[in-house]
């Protein structure tokens, strides 16, 4: 006979203690937030202008022939000045437009910023009727908003989902670049498997992931070493030491010609 000490927990006990548990992000977003309010003028002006900067020299940025980006707001990094520098050149920029339905977004090709309207809670967003309706497969390069990102470009938004959604919808070869000031990093955030993970994160002070410069290969002249007068021919020295080593991957033990 064996003894059961104690009994297997219901379904109710375990939905109790998950419940039990509240989620970390919406004190995250306030405290990151508060954060970035918290920086000067002076602060954010400069730090804009660095991250503008970085953007428009990032590959993918420059071979992007559309953009989207995010009419920003409030302590935001700013996108004007990247919109009107990137019209400038030729590419596409569009912004998103959000809908009735919980976590969609409608994305819209503008010609100028003046298409830009106050929309929900008072952020810019497309007017339809002087802008070009896109499908986000034919986007280039989404740059992302967001409250807090990681190093390891895990971001955390505003909690409605409607940039993870638009994650699902673009190219595989879209490039997903996330920018904020340095002081909305952090070291983790928790993160669900239906979470969009960017390719760069890009902040005023650096772009993650860093990737140094290669190492600089140092060129050393070799002298050619002369045979006998004879000859009227030279013999390199690197060539000749690597012949051995080219003969062994040819296939060591092969047959020498006969004589």
């Amino acid at each position: 006979m064996v003894d059961i000490a104690d009994d297997p927990p219901v379904q109710e006990d375990i939905v109790a203690a998950a419940e039990a548990q509240p989620s970390v992000k919406p004190a995250l977003r306030t405290e990151v937030r508060g954060k970035r309010d918290a920086m000067s003028d002076k602060e954010r002006n400069s730090g804009t202008r660095r991250i503008v900067e970085r953007l428009l020299h990032h590959p993918d940025v420059h071979r992007a022939k559309t953009v989207l980006l995010y009419a920003s707001y409030g302590s935001e990094v700013a996108t004007d000045d990247l919109a009107k520098e990137l019209m400038k050149r030729g590419k596409f920029v569009a912004y998103p437009k959000i809908t009735s339905v919980a976590g969609l977004m409608t994305l819209w090709r503008v010609k100028n910023l003046d298409a830009l309207i106050p929309h929900k809670m008072g952020i810019r967003a497309p007017d339809v009727t002087r802008s070009t309706p896109i499908e986000p497969i034919t986007v280039d390069c989404v740059i992302y908003p967001g409250l807090a990102f990681t190093k390891g470009l895990w971001r955390l938004g505003q909690g409605g989902g409607y940039y993870d959604r638009l994650s699902t919808k673009i190219a595989d070869n879209c490039a997903r670049i996330g920018v904020c000031f340095e002081t909305q990093i952090v070291d983790d955030l928790p993160h669900d498997e239906h979470d969009a993970k960017l390719h760069w994160v890009l902040t005023e002070a650096t772009v993650y992931p860093y990737v140094p410069d290669p190492p600089v290969v140092q060129v050393i002249a070799v002298t050619p070493v002369a045979t006998p007068a004879d000859s009227g021919a030279t013999i390199d020295p690197v060539a000749t030491a690597l012949t051995p080593t080219l003969s062994r991957a040819a296939g060591e033990g092969a047959k020498p010609e006969s004589q």
